[in-house]
């Protein structure tokens, strides 16, 4: 390691070389990994064709990615997502090198190159430089305000706040950097004054006025204009986020404010324990040599990490299940970026401490960085990662000519929206975002783009909107899986959609011609696995919509490809059980029926772990009362009375409304305890009067 009496400037020789070398290692690694087109990740989808169309997308809008992010897509090189793909490696590894220099800047070179390559490898900076989202653009602009204001000089203040403002027109995130920007900057601004506060403050609102991008776009009407912020209450209402208050997701309205701090906290230790791996007590220990040595710039970096790490985390109050840590993931590259900054201390002060350790210093921080390569090398390769396309072509071909597609949740949506938008693939579709059918600007733009079709309030759960949408539209009315139907509107599966009002008559069938790019490949986030769950769900639908006695070979096959898509979905080895027994084949019945259990079960847990709604919970350990209902049926004709027994106890404890348990009891009772066997058939009816089997023998066992 460089010692700390080595004169090596920004610019030499030494540091040249090792940003040579640094880009050299990370460019083929974030260009080899990019996805070949629309990746399934959050509102990936959106940005894409708001940037693509130069429209406006949620909430706060984003003007500095949608215009960054059009400009870039001018460049002939490939496919609109890609192109959108590489623009956020471009910035991601703009900001690694931006790190680079402060860092080495600080320091020295070396432990600079050494911080800088891991954040590099973080798994999270590679998850969002490689997706059409503004994070890696948001990462590139914390890198280079730090940068800036660590540099100084009379200029840094008012070019800092220009930054900040421009770069809060990207993401609002970013003002948890105000407080250690002040800090750093804080000589400069005492020596300046009131003039140089009164000045960086217009610079700031320089940069901030980008958002005047929004009305302006927005009163041409593009294709995508959420909110509509032409008008002035739309327009303050999206930059301030209205709709969210001071949340990050309005799912977190649902618990106490704190909540879920320590599970979120603890959550984030593992994130930094995975992406800086041995580096992580050096950083320890070089944020108290910064203590120590420069007190004003470790209380900048704590505060960044503070603000943007645990005080975040608090406000932000998410649940630790997979949807929501996917949400929170991309924040934590904020607070990363301090945690690198005392990495890159610690390597330096120990290297000025014990001049004779430097070999082994660098020999642990390449192990480190080979930890960290290696724990997130496959997650990471998104190279054959097709499936957001792929899906919502599968969506668009399983309708005809003139219909109308609903569907609601962000990943499935939006990748419909890229298709038809930027593809151009089959406009005769018209596809209705259920979860915005109800919003002014959306029936505004609809009206405009869309004249032909009536819309109505769709997310209201109401059968008579549905009803009234599907009479006052000319074409046949289809949903994705993801929508939610109210329960009397009928619905019939055709293949990854469903046929909402089914017309008479056979349909075709349009599972033969889907792509099934996913199949056989482990999932790694969150959003490419729901994609795969949308499939489970179409393949057990047609299971259900055929019977549980109608089930066929080819119903089988299907049953089983769902398990492959989702193996968290307990109903797909339930209709396994039920195609099986169907043929008195209890033995198997009996094996497909205990895997149902088990997922069930699994759930439960899951759901305890990740502070789950007790409503969803309640939900879980009703429907696993079915699963055990039909195990101990399966039992039962195996021979097995006494696992029966038991096994309808457990569907009793999990549901105690379940009328069939207590028959079946009933039966397993009988001729060995009469007296039960009167308790659980009276039981039975209590719980169903219309239950003809258990009145007939009640009857039979009172005549006695």
């Amino acid at each position: 390691m460089t010692g700390p009496a080595e004169d090596v400037h920004p610019g030499k020789p030494p540091e040249r070389a090792l940003a040579a070398l640094l880009l050299a290692l990370l460019v083929p690694l974030y260009l080899y990994t990019l996805p070949p087109g629309l990746p399934p990740y959050r509102d990936a989808g959106e940005m894409a064709s708001a940037a693509w169309t130069l429209g406006v997308a949620h909430q706060p809008g984003y003007p500095l990615y949608i215009l960054a992010a059009r400009v870039f897509s001018h460049l002939p090189l490939g496919n609109p997502a890609w192109l959108l793909n590489l623009f956020s490696a471009a910035a991601g590894l703009a900001g690694v090198y931006a790190f680079f220099r402060l860092a080495g800047a600080a320091f020295s070179p070396l432990p600079a190159f050494f911080a800088a390559l891991l954040l590099g490898l973080n798994f999270t900076l590679r998850t969002v430089s490689s997706v059409p989202e503004m994070y890696a653009l948001n990462f590139l602009l914390a890198g280079a305000l730090l940068f800036c204001a660590c540099a100084g000089g009379r200029r840094a203040p008012a070019l800092t706040a220009f930054l900040l403002g421009l770069g809060m027109a990207n993401r609002m995130d970013l003002v948890f950097c105000a407080p250690a920007l002040l800090l750093l900057l804080w000589p400069q601004l005492r020596a300046g004054g009131w003039p140089l506060f009164l000045k960086s403050c217009g610079f700031f609102f320089l940069g901030f006025s980008l958002y005047l991008y929004l009305p302006l776009r927005s009163s041409g009407w593009p294709l995508f204009d959420w909110s509509h912020p032409a008008e002035a209450a739309s327009f303050l209402a999206v930059i301030t986020r209205k709709n969210y208050g001071s949340t990050l997701d309005l799912i977190s309205l649902n618990y106490s404010t704190g909540q879920l701090f320590w599970p979120n906290l603890k959550y984030y230790a593992g994130h930094l324990w995975a992406n800086f791996s041995l580096l992580l007590p050096f950083a320890a220990g070089g944020a108290w040599a910064e203590w120590r040595s420069d007190r004003r710039r470790f209380l900048a970096f704590a505060a960044l990490f503070a603000a943007s790490g645990p005080v975040f985390l608090f406000l932000a109050n998410m649940p630790p299940n997979p949807h929501a840590l996917a949400i929170v993931e991309p924040y934590y590259l904020l607070p990363d970026l301090a945690v690198a900054f005392w990495a890159a201390a610690g390597l330096f002060y120990a290297g000025a401490a014990f001049p004779r350790a430097r070999a082994g210093l660098a020999a642990a921080a390449l192990l480190a960085a080979g930890l960290v390569f290696a724990s997130t090398a496959y997650g990471a390769n998104r190279r054959w990662l097709f499936a957001a396309e792929d899906y919502a072509a599968d969506a668009l071909r399983s309708v005809p000519p003139g219909s109308v597609l609903v569907a609601k949740k962000d990943v499935q949506l939006f990748s419909l929206w890229y298709l038809q938008a930027v593809k151009g693939l089959r406009p005769d579709v018209e596809v209705v975002a259920q979860g915005l059918s109800a919003s002014p600007w959306y029936r505004a733009s609809k009206a405009r783009y869309s004249p032909r079709l009536t819309l109505a309030n769709l997310n209201a759960g109401s059968e008579a909107e549905w009803f009234a949408f599907r009479a006052a539209n000319a074409g046949p009315l289809y949903a994705t899986m993801d929508a939610e139907l109210p329960g009397k509107v009928p619905g019939a599966p055709r293949g990854i959609v469903t046929e909402v009002y089914p017309a008479a008559g056979a349909a075709r069938d349009p599972w033969p011609f889907y792509a099934y790019s996913r199949l056989g490949r482990p999932y790694r986030d969150f959003f490419d696995r729901d994609l795969g769950t949308s499939y489970a769900q179409a393949l057990m639908a047609a299971g259900a919509a055929r019977g549980t006695a109608g089930l066929g070979s080819d119903d089988l096959r299907r049953l089983r490809l769902a398990a492959v898509f989702d193996g968290d979905i307990p109903d797909a080895p339930l209709y396994e059980g039920f195609y099986y027994s169907s043929r008195n084949e209890w033995a198997a019945a009996r094996d497909r029926f205990l895997a149902s259990v088990g997922i069930y079960d699994r759930l439960l847990r899951l759901s305890e772990k990740y502070y789950s709604l007790p409503s969803l919970k309640a939900g879980l350990q009703s429907a696993s009362a079915y699963a055990w209902l039909n195990y101990g049926v399966a039992l039962e004709k195996t021979g097995d009375r006494a696992g029966a027994e038991q096994a309808y106890l457990s569907a009793l404890a999990a549901n105690p409304r379940l009328a069939d348990a207590h028959y079946n009891l009933a039966i397993v009772y009988w001729g060995r305890d009469w007296g039960r066997v009167r308790h659980e058939l009276e039981q039975t009816l209590l719980l169903n009067p219309a239950h003809p089997q258990a009145g007939r023998y009640l009857a039979q066992l009172r005549g006695r």
